[in-house]
């Protein structure tokens, strides 16, 4: 179902929020991935995908078996009011988002969903902005050639492809291996974070 609404919070760190309708009593939760065409992040803290509070929208949402943080509704994807409807199937899939303003006086900078690059309406991309932290390799699938790497500054853990991996020859990591990488705010594969360039320590 799709109603209107208007968020009532977000948890940046936390990377969810609650929005608030007439068809959703008592508010629906809403995750970071579910944010679609526009939303905002604090890039200088924590580069999550969020919406600000008070902001008009329009979402669609299903009930929830068990409540989530008390709350009996979910949010499948959430964007602008007035704006169109996204046309992806489901909130997980990879996508690239771009910084198109710079911080406001909350600190946070406005991000747009790059869906279709090669479309003539899509606008110019703007040069990518990545950041640098410094880790651990959770896992690593040699298999399929990826693997999960964890630091401080990107909780829930970013994606990694050994394309990524700086060297030659057979490029693989290790669980427990240090590393320092480049990333950037993206969806893969349920993860908010996708790995550019990894360095091995």
């Amino acid at each position: 179902m799709v109603s209107t609404g208007v968020v009532r919070e977000w948890h940046f760190a936390d990377q969810w929020g609650v929005i608030d309708s007439d068809d959703t009593l008592g508010g629906a939760y809403a995750m970071s991935h579910a944010v679609r065409v526009e939303g905002v992040a604090d890039l200088d803290r924590s580069p999550a995908l969020g919406l600000r509070p008070g902001t008009e929208v329009d979402f669609e949402w299903s009930t929830s078996d068990e409540p989530i943080n008390g709350m009996h509704y979910l949010v499948e994807r959430v964007w602008p009011r007035g704006t169109t409807a996204p046309a992806s199937e489901g909130a997980f899939h990879t996508s690239l988002w771009l910084s198109v303003d710079g911080p406001g006086p909350d600190g946070l900078t406005v991000m747009q969903e790059e869906l279709d690059r090669d479309s003539a309406k899509s606008p110019p991309l703007e040069p990518l902005r990545f950041f640098t932290a410094t880790g651990a390799v959770r896992t690593w699938h040699d298999e399929h050639g990826w693997g999960v790497l964890d630091s401080d500054a990107t909780p829930g853990g970013v994606w990694a492809h050994f394309s990524a991996i700086v060297g030659e020859g057979f490029l693989t990591l290790k669980p427990g291996q240090r590393v320092e990488f480049d990333y950037e705010p993206a969806i893969q594969d349920g993860f908010y974070f996708r790995a550019v360039t990894v360095r091995t320590l």
